[in-house]
C-alpha cells in the first residue's frame, strides 16, 4: 500500500505517468474516439433528453428574472 511519500518515488511514478499522456507541449494528445455504435446511442439518448426538456414550461422564477433584466436594460437604454 502506498503512502504517497514524496521521499518513496511513487510521486514520481505518477508525474512520470502523467508526462507520458503529454506531448512535447505539454498539451494533452487526441482524444480516444468512441466506438460508432457508442456514439449513435449516446447521441440519439442526448436528444431524446434535450427533447423533453425542451417541451417543459420555463419555469416562473425564469420568467419573472428575465423581466427584471429586460426592464432594467431598457430603464440603462433610456438614460
Amino acid at each position: 500500500m502506498s503512502n504517497n511519500n514524496p521521499n518513496d518515488g511513487n510521486a514520481l511514478e505518477g508525474q512520470d505517468a502523467l508526462e507520458e499522456l503529454l506531448n512535447i507541449n505539454g498539451d494533452p494528445g487526441p482524444e480516444p474516439a468512441l466506438l460508432s455504435h457508442v456514439a449513435a446511442f449516446l447521441g440519439e439518448q442526448l436528444q431524446t433528453y434535450y427533447a423533453q426538456l425542451m417541451s417543459e414550461p420555463v419555469p416562473d422564477r425564469f420568467v419573472q428574472l428575465l423581466k427584471q433584466l429586460d426592464g432594467k436594460e431598457r430603464d440603462r437604454d433610456g438614460e
